[in-house]
């Protein structure tokens, strides 16, 4: 069975097998380009790259609601980008927030080979579909910008190049897929690009704030005697929320 069948026929089993990496992301309706890693430092420069991550939020998305903020320039949380990718962005003016495409039709994709337990999923970005069934209403499109490479200039090499040569970044900046693992995430219905298959995915829309939950609530120092309070606990405590962990 050739690609194209398999999507006709079981579009969660097509989806899946995007997700585990056995059909490549080119092969997937919607797909979008993800720009190059930095590769040489003064062309970099020379384009005003790298790009450091964008750090404001949007409103939780609910039910089927529709993005509202899009392209490059949009006010969206992103991880650092390079120059490619971010002049490679500005292309899609009708997508915006990064998201994550976790299951189809009503059903998971199937999990991950590599981690039986976990699902596994398709990234790319929640936008307005341009056509179709589900013209100008929320869609996900696939974009690999999750498992590429960073390149030898990964985020690791950026937070040391600034610390020695400018200044240390606060917050240092976080490898794409930390970036995902960290940012706060939304689990929404959706349509898939411009075809109206019903979808299910994870849409980022803030980074953690003090008042979250998922944050470390730090110790009510007035319940403990003075000069009793482990100090290694407290240095964790600060450091979580200063948001060096």
């Amino acid at each position: 069975m050739d690609i194209n069948a398999l999507y006709a026929a079981n579009p969660q089993l097509f989806w899946s097998g995007v997700g585990t990496g056995k059909i490549p992301y080119s092969s997937a309706p919607g797909n979008l380009a993800w720009g190059n890693p930095v590769t040489n430092l003064i062309a970099e420069s020379y384009l005003n790259g790298p790009n450091a991550p964008d750090y404001r939020a949007i409103a939780e998305p609910t039910g089927s609601s529709e993005p509202t903020e899009f392209a490059e320039n949009g006010a969206y949380p992103k991880p650092w980008r390079s120059a490619s990718q971010k002049l490679q962005n500005a292309v899609y003016t009708n997508v915006g927030p990064y998201a994550a495409l976790i299951g189809v039709d009503g059903k998971n994709l199937c999990c991950s080979a590599s981690d039986p337990g976990k699902i596994a999923r398709v990234y790319g970005r929640w936008g307005l579909a341009t056509s179709g069934p589900n013209a100008a209403e929320g869609a996900f499109f696939p974009q690999d910008w999750y498992n590429p490479s960073e390149g030898t200039y990964d985020a690791n090499y950026w937070n040391t190049y600034f610390a020695e040569n400018q200044s240390p970044l606060v917050p240092e900046w976080q490898l794409r897929k930390d970036w995902w693992e960290s940012i706060t995430k939304v689990t929404i219905k959706s349509k898939i690009a411009n075809t109206g298959v019903d979808c299910t995915i994870e849409v980022a829309y803030k980074f953690l704030d003090i008042d979250d939950v998922e944050y470390f609530p730090g110790l009510d120092l007035a319940t403990y005697p003075d000069y009793s309070l482990d100090l290694l606990v407290a240095m964790v405590a600060i450091a979580a929320l200063a948001r060096w962990l």
